[in-house]
């Protein structure tokens, strides 16, 4: 469908979303081999979708791409004969997933993060789900054969739904696995990253390289040494210590790894060791919302600064719909139901390995076994997303308790059971009207 096609529609839900608007459209635009197009920009706040529109249009007239830049307050007029789908939206917003990290952290509860595991994760489930798979339906109807490509979190939950309950092809990206793979090639073994090669295979910020050579040399007998001596080690010791319980070092770094661990999120541990990647404070994630708006507010009111959008936003979408397009064959970690990519992991459980795009589309390859600790660690937590993408379509308090004595994190509450009451009473605007019979 897509093989020779030079113009496209790209919506995006969630377009207020500067880190990932303003950063995925400049990737776009700068892509030689599309022509040109529609970017359909969708979010059900005004005010920040009049200004990315705006910012987007700038963008636009500096490079002279032939695109069209339209803004809808709701997806469905803006669906039509869209080609790609990127979902970046967040019910509730930063507002919402602060109120979570407050609430967690008044049961017990630290998360580094509180976007993919733990009781920060399971509510923003709640809240997310049913709208994935109302916009899937939707698509069933206005553009079929259009890809959604991901990068809402859960990345792992929201992939699962779509895939497991509509007929929408979707994926999920995440840049964590090569951004990790390049810290380890340049500051942990001193080269260029072109040089160093390697496989991974898990889940969704928790992958395991299974490979990693340099310049076709195997160099994982080496690495305990080098992480050490590089100071790396140090750094990231939760990667560190993984690495060495579990025989596979891990990706994309502390702050998302030592979710997935309760050992490590507890305050005298944190405090003894003085983890880099404490309770989240936002601190960090203001700072990095903060640059943005200034980028986005000079870009719109000086026109300047064009370049902080279009000089390559990290993530890899482009190269996905290069390899429909042109046939040019690319590398891609994705997320996607395991069809025996990953032969210790249970079927059907959502998992993140390496594949193949070309012009037929995408290739996911098999990996084998992973270690038995590792791969039982991917299987808990796709069998929690399973309870939880459930609790989430059918409004089942009963799987959302069952996923909460599985998680990690939720470990270390007293009362779990008090903590997502408190969680769903302070969501219920945000969802589904059956849960309001728990509030």
């Amino acid at each position: 469908m897509f093989f020779g096609k030079k113009r496209f529609k790209f919506v995006f839900i969630g377009a207020g979303s500067t880190v990932f608007t303003l950063k995925l459209a400049g990737d776009l635009l700068m892509e030689k081999y599309i022509d040109g197009g529609v970017l359909a920009l969708v979010d059900i706040d005004e005010k920040k979708l009049s200004c990315v529109t705006e910012g987007v249009k700038r963008l636009a007239a500096h490079t002279g791409r032939d695109f069209t830049v339209e803004s809808h307050t709701h997806y469905s007029t803006a669906l039509k004969d869209a080609d790609f789908v990127f979902f970046t939206y967040a019910v509730g917003s930063i507002e919402s997933w602060k109120q979570d990290i407050e609430i967690c952290t008044k049961h017990g509860v630290a998360q580094s993060v509180g976007d993919t595991i733990g009781p920060g994760a399971m509510i923003r489930i709640l809240r997310s789900i049913p709208l994935a798979l109302e916009i899937a339906h939707k698509m069933e109807e206005l553009c079929p054969e259009a890809y959604i490509i991901n990068y809402t979190n859960p990345e792992g939950a929201q992939c699962l739904a779509i895939q497991a309950y509509s007929k929408i092809r979707c994926f999920g990206l995440c840049h964590g696995t090569p951004d990790t793979a390049h810290d380890l090639a340049e500051k942990v073994f001193g080269v260029s990253p072109e040089r160093l090669k390697y496989e991974a295979a898990g889940v969704n910020h928790l992958t395991w390289f299974t490979r990693l050579s340099i310049d076709g040399e195997d160099v994982y007998p080496k690495l305990q040494k080098a992480l050490e001596s590089s100071g790396f080690g140090q750094r990231e010791q939760v990667s560190r210590d993984l690495y060495r319980i579990f025989g596979l070092y891990p990706a994309p770094g502390d702050r998302h790894v030592e979710e997935f661990f309760s050992a490590f999120l507890r305050d005298r541990v944190m405090k003894e060791r003085n983890l880099e990647w404490k309770n989240n404070d936002f601190r960090v994630i203001d700072e990095w919302r903060e640059n943005d708006r200034e980028n986005l507010e000079g870009l719109i009111k000086e026109n300047r600064g064009h370049e902080k959008f279009l000089d390559g936003s990290g993530e890899t979408a482009t190269h996905f719909i290069k390899a429909l397009a042109t046939g040019e064959v690319t590398t891609e970690m994705v997320n996607l139901q395991n069809r025996g990519y990953i032969e210790n992991v249970s079927r059907n459980m959502i998992v993140e390995v390496p594949a193949f795009i070309d012009s037929f589309g995408l290739h996911p390859q098999s990996v084998g076994k992973l270690p038995a600790g590792i791969a039982a660690k991917c299987d808990i937590l796709g069998r929690e997303y399973d309870l939880l993408v459930d609790s989430a379509r059918n409004c089942d308090k009963d799987l959302l308790l069952q996923a909460a004595y599985l998680d990690p994190l939720t470990a270390n509450c007293d009362y779990p059971e008090r903590l997502l009451n408190e969680l769903i009473r302070e969501n219920l605007q945000y969802l589904p009207e059956g849960w309001k019979k728990f509030s």
